[in-house]
């Protein structure tokens, strides 16, 4: 598993997640994109600093909404969790929510979208 898998795993209680697409259907659907990063401390840390966009699209803006502010509150601030378990266990220190939603407008079937965007610290094993 990759680390937007295991952002994936923190987004409880939300249905239809995609990583790296959003599918044509169905209608209200969530995405999560990498977006980049920072580079590595030359220190030698093992600690990795990505970037992830979250995209959420809805036939419904009231619903759209509700749902951004879900999944802000349940990824902002979110830390120290480790996921897996052994030799293959990665640790989230930190996500930390990069201003506010964005509001994309329409897409081409006149669905509501929007963006938020996540800096991680993330320690891989």
């Amino acid at each position: 598993m990759g680390f937007l898998t295991d952002v994936k795993t923190l987004i409880t209680g939300v249905s239809n997640v995609y990583i790296g697409s959003m599918p044509s259907t169905p209608d209200n659907a969530v995405a999560i994109y990498a977006s980049g990063g920072y580079p590595r401390d030359l220190s030698g840390t093992e600690v990795e600093e990505p970037t992830f966009q979250v995209k959420v699209r809805n036939t419904s803006y009231a619903t759209g909404e509700t749902l951004c502010d879900t999944i802000k509150d349940l990824l902002h601030g979110q830390h120290d969790k480790t996921i897996g378990t052994g030799g293959t266990a990665r640790k989230i220190l930190l996500i930390q929510q990069q201003g506010d939603v964005l509001n994309l407008g329409r897409d081409e079937n006149n669905r509501q979208m929007w963006s938020i965007n996540f800096r991680a610290y993330y320690r891989r094993p």
